[in-house]
């Protein structure tokens, strides 16, 4: 019999059960160990007393059902659903973008603010390094990751070559500011 199937669905109810197991178990290497005869007959060899184990696991398995303990093993864990899920757009843009940006800047801006004003994007903007003079990339946060991908689609920077690679990362958000 395999211990490791035993179905049971509380903490409290392994401590007890393992509890008892390794009592028997003592108790019974405590026999072998000191040739102790349960009964008046001679015992002939260490079978008689593995038997005797067997039944005591099983015994202990009665006992708890008995006590009303659950024999049924749970192994989900309730979670706390997260309180967002975002996506990010991440943008790679050329060296000389503040050069090549010019006639489609507006463009973009004016896509982003369309997509804020419909609460698909939260917000966007230039990346780069600490006190930069010319930015690195872009990131922008979406709702939904239709919105990110339309953005890129229609993006003018991304089909003017302003950007040169970009990606799409799922943010799930698990601590924030409340409002």
């Amino acid at each position: 019999m395999n211990i490791a199937k035993w179905p049971l669905s509380s903490w409290r109810e392994h401590k007890i059960f393992f509890f008892l197991l390794m009592l028997a178990n003592d108790l019974s290497a405590h026999i072998v160990n000191h040739n102790y005869q349960l009964s008046p007959k001679p015992i002939p060899n260490q079978t008689n007393i593995m038997f005797g184990l067997a039944l005591t696991r099983s015994s202990l398995v009665s006992f708890l059902a008995s006590q009303g303990l659950s024999t049924t093993r749970s192994f989900s864990r309730s979670t706390q659903p997260l309180a967002a899920t975002n996506y990010l757009l991440k943008y790679e843009y050329i060296p000389d973008v503040l050069e090549k940006r010019g006639p489609y800047r507006e463009a973009h801006i004016g896509l982003a603010k369309k997509m804020i004003e419909e609460n698909k994007c939260l917000s966007g903007g230039p990346t780069g390094e600490p006190n930069m003079e010319v930015p690195t990339g872009a990131l922008f946060v979406f709702t939904d990751l239709e919105s990110a991908k339309h953005y890129a689609e229609n993006d003018p920077y991304v089909e003017n070559g302003i950007v040169t690679n970009y990606s799409i990362q799922e943010w799930n958000v698990v601590v924030q500011k409340e409002n």
